[in-house]
């Protein structure tokens, strides 16, 4: 299997190599430093903040945030958890690397970092894959080669905005987690995903669980299944694996259809990346 390199080309990109060495970093002062205005993660959790001050209070910042000069002081381009601890802290200044960088830029090196910390939920990264599409104008494969994932990962993550905003909510509260969202994608109308939102919060079905009705709920519906009990079952893996509905019709003694349905252009797309 190929190797996938580590993420677009990260925040050490915009750090001179006399920056690295320390010859760049500077003190600057927490007052003078605003928010990133493009920074993806919406929530902060207190708990963490307050251990990440507990640990810059014991070792201090071990690692500066990334800034850009703006309106006379400084935008945030990486790094808002350090500086909200630090002023958790009371402290005055935090170390930083002071980079002019234009707004595609501080977009994408606030995605890149959260990615690699983990730190963004699956709602604000799909938030943010969809602000570099329509903000700047990227294609999903250029959205991909900059975080450094598949385009067919970028387009999964895209489906998500597509579910209804009761259920976003549910992912950001991590009530539903990918799993369930991406089996919850397999039903056919919103009605039919807020039901079974329904009973995987009432009756806490898991993962497996919900693949299995949203799968019985389409083959109820699918149009002149065969009679063919292996085709049967090889329509029910294929409409499992690719997550839409698949029937498979025998005419003559040797040939058929293989009907595959799709719902958009980019559920096509995502159809096709995994059928390879």
């Amino acid at each position: 299997m190929k190797s996938r390199q580590a993420l677009g080309k990260g925040i050490q990109a915009l750090i001179p190599k006399k920056a690295k060495e320390g010859g760049r970093i500077q003190d600057i002062q927490l007052t003078s430093i605003k928010t990133n205005s493009y920074q993806p993660r919406t929530r902060f959790e207190d708990a963490g903040i307050k251990e990440l001050a507990s640990s810059i209070r014991e070792k201090g910042v071990i690692q500066p945030v990334l800034l850009k000069p703006a309106d006379g002081g400084y935008e945030l381009i990486a790094g808002e958890r350090r500086v909200r601890a630090c002023r958790l802290l009371e402290f005055e200044t935090v170390p930083a690397i002071v980079k002019d960088v234009g707004n595609e830029d501080s977009l994408e090196l606030a995605i890149i970092e959260n990615v690699q910390r983990e730190d963004l939920n699956p709602m604000e990264e799909a938030n943010a894959y969809r602000q570099l599409i329509d903000q700047f104008g990227l294609t999903q494969d250029e959205v991909g080669r900059k975080v450094g994932k598949e385009r067919s990962s970028i387009a999964n993550m895209l489906r998500l905005l597509k579910l209804p905003a009761e259920i976003q909510h549910d992912i950001e509260q991590k009530k539903l987690t990918m799993g369930h969202a991406r089996a919850l994608l397999a039903c056919e109308t919103v009605p039919a995903m807020l039901e079974m939102r329904k009973q995987i919060l009432k009756y806490g079905l898991n993962v497996r669980d919900v693949e299995a009705k949203t799968r019985r709920k389409l083959v109820k519906k699918r149009p002149a299944p065969s009679a063919d009990p292996f085709l049967r079952d090889l329509a029910d893996t294929m409409q499992k694996s690719l997550s839409t509905r698949v029937a498979i019709k025998p005419s003559g003694k040797k040939g058929g259809k293989i009907i595959i349905e799709y719902y958009s252009n980019e559920d096509l797309d995502r159809i096709m990346e995994h059928l390879g």
